[in-house]
């Protein structure tokens, strides 16, 4: 019987250095996770300031702020529009954001090109054509923002 002590020993130390594995195995998931979710936040805040400052700069042509030379509205509009990376970021977005999100990107980004696309026929502010297009785009944002938050938090 003097075998019984070396393999309760034995026993004890694999149960052991298992649950030290299983224990390590689990923060190392919660670590990744946490970096892909803070990766995430940070190409959702940048895809969403282009956004904004695209929004910006076409707002200046719709209201005349900014008024092209000789009526050029499609052009000013197509490069107010690729001032920012929105494509680049979309593409990102496509490959790292969950199905829900990147879908509502893509909506987003072809709504504000509508907008785009309607300023630069010139229907500009107080136009019921930019009035719908300035809404579409608006609500595809606070739905893309409310899909970003819920995607950033988490199940509760």
């Amino acid at each position: 019987m003097d075998w019984l002590s070396p393999a309760s020993a034995l026993i004890g130390a694999v149960i052991g250095a298992g649950a030290t594995l299983l224990a390590q195995r689990g923060q190392w998931r919660q670590q990744l996770e946490a970096q892909d979710r803070q990766a995430r936040r940070q190409l959702y805040g940048e895809y969403l300031s282009a956004l904004h400052e695209a929004g910006e700069r076409l707002h200046l042509l719709a209201v005349g702020v900014n008024e092209p030379d000789q009526g050029r509205f499609v052009e000013a509009a197509h490069d107010a529009f690729l001032g920012e990376s929105l494509y680049s970021l979309r593409a990102q977005l496509m490959i790292s954001a969950p199905k829900p999100v990147a879908h509502e990107v893509r909506a987003s980004l072809l709504a504000m090109r509508d907008l785009r696309d309607c300023i630069g026929r010139s229907f500009l502010k107080g136009s019921e054509e930019h009035a719908a297009a300035y809404r579409s785009v608006r609500d595809s944002q606070q739905r893309l923002r409310d899909l970003m938050r819920a995607d950033l938090v988490g199940p509760e």
